[in-house]
């Protein structure tokens, strides 16, 4: 995901507006699930969903992947900290699609990504290198 936006307020405008949409159902999922929800990390079009499961942080994400061709990835995370290094584990369900792909299936989408994510345990993560 880039870090920030670069272009002007119409361009957020547009870019932003499929997230906008579906803000009401993010809400919800999140509420029912006791689940932090934020947007635009780093001044780009994003939503994330966030929790910790014992010492393991749980991650949601859709954000713009590309802004020239106006595609979306829903993605989701789950890292520790052992030892001052860090594991993880991901999966893209979505990898830059129209943003429709995300949007009709959400619901299940988000079900889905959240079944992952509670079954992933600190055994399965593995060493993130960069």
């Amino acid at each position: 995901m880039p870090n920030g936006f670069n272009g002007g307020p119409d361009d957020w405008g547009v870019l932003e507006a499929p997230l906008l949409r579906i803000d009401p159902l993010l809400i919800r999922f999140s509420e029912e699930w006791h689940i932090k929800l934020s947007k635009n990390y780093h001044n780009w079009p994003e939503r994330s969903m966030e929790w910790h499961q014992d010492s393991i942080r749980k991650l949601i994400q859709i954000f713009l992947e590309n802004e020239k061709y106006h595609t979306y990835t829903l993605w989701i995370c789950a890292s520790e900290d052992r030892d001052g290094r860090r594991y993880w584990k991901h999966k893209s369900l979505k990898k830059a699609v129209e943003f429709k792909e995300i949007e009709v299936d959400l619901g299940h989408l988000l079900e889905e990504a959240k079944s992952h994510l509670t079954a992933w345990s600190s055994d399965e993560l593995g060493f993130a290198t960069t």
